[in-house]
């Protein structure tokens, strides 16, 4: 007889809220991704402020139109790791004020690598984020050469000007939120287990592209967390995080090797039809995030917005 897969929620786990307890685990991966769609940063402690962790999504890459390009249509983006070139100090303030000096960054792959000092020039221009016109400074022509060549397509780097976009959120879980040039929301948490008990322990977590992942947890107790606190931060966790074929992608080789783990994840995470994994956070008080930190849950929801579901073969 043909074996078929098929999903059922589990009685025991949907909608569960587990019990009160002000402990969450600790803080086990911290996640900075200065390029969007580019390999993420793992430093041992980062500075979180409203818009989220300083220097996190502050450039992006774009076509020739101006418009992001993302690891859904441009898979190899995730080849190329940005990193610091000199000591920074997470600022221990909101935000980064734009006359501030920025650190000179490395752009670099397996086959080379580009350094630049960012720009200090004041000229702006718009770049497309989604639906939304983001203002932005170009990094240069050195930097577009560079880009193409590895890219194998028209590409541009270019920074964020947080002191002079207006963009908001719209969405009415975001509170008028504001951000750097991530997707919608300033900070992605999930706890380990989590991917784990969804997708199993061959997927790396990196494919989920968090700023902070929980150890200790239990498999989907962020679903129950409204707020926490990490430190001094204070975290709002609003949003189910929508997952997408970038979770597809392999972190180090930069293909798409679908139709995993987004397969599993529609099958075993659903919140409004949608796979979801993870939670987009809003911050209330800013602070720094540490390896090894306790994770305090100020309050719980009565219920888990997102159906948990697992597998079952029949034959």
């Amino acid at each position: 007889m043909r074996s078929m897969i098929d999903a059922e929620i589990h009685a025991e786990n949907s909608n569960a809220v587990p019990e009160n307890g002000d402990r969450g685990g600790r803080v086990s991966f911290i996640g900075i991704h200065p390029v969007k769609s580019l390999a993420a940063l793992e430093p041992e402690a980062w500075w979180f402020g409203p818009q989220g962790p300083d220097l996190d999504r502050r450039w992006m890459v774009v076509d020739g139109d101006g418009r992001f390009l993302s690891l859904r249509e441009v898979p190899e983006l995730i080849r190329l790791r940005p990193s610091f070139l000199e000591p920074w100090r997470p600022k221990a303030e909101p935000g980064i004020i734009e006359g501030n000096r920025l650190p000179r960054v490395r752009l670099q792959d397996d086959h080379g690598s580009i350094e630049f000092q960012p720009t200090s020039r004041p000229d702006t221009s718009r770049a497309r984020l989604w639906k939304a016109e983001r203002v932005i400074v170009d990094e240069g022509d050195d930097l577009a050469h560079w880009l193409s060549g590895r890219l194998g397509r028209p590409a541009r780097l270019v920074r964020h000007r947080p002191d002079l976009d207006p963009w908001t959120q719209p969405e009415p879980e975001a509170m008028g939120a504001t951000t750097g040039l991530a997707d919608g929301y300033p900070v992605l948490v999930v706890a380990e287990q989590t991917i784990v008990d969804a997708v199993g322990p061959e997927y790396s977590p990196r494919r989920f592209r968090a700023n902070i992942i929980v150890k200790g947890a239990p498999p989907a107790a962020e679903d129950c967390w409204l707020r926490i606190a990490i430190g001094d931060l204070e975290l709002e966790l609003v949003k189910p995080c929508v997952r997408c074929v970038a979770t597809m992608v392999h972190p180090d080789l930069g293909i798409n090797q679908g139709p995993e783990p987004l397969a599993t994840l529609r099958r075993t995470r659903l919140w409004n039809r949608k796979p979801v994994l993870g939670w987009n956070a809003l911050v209330h008080r800013s602070g720094t995030v540490s390896i090894g930190d306790d994770v305090r849950i100020l309050e719980r929801r009565k219920t888990s917005p997102v159906a948990h579901l697992s597998h079952r073969v029949r034959e």
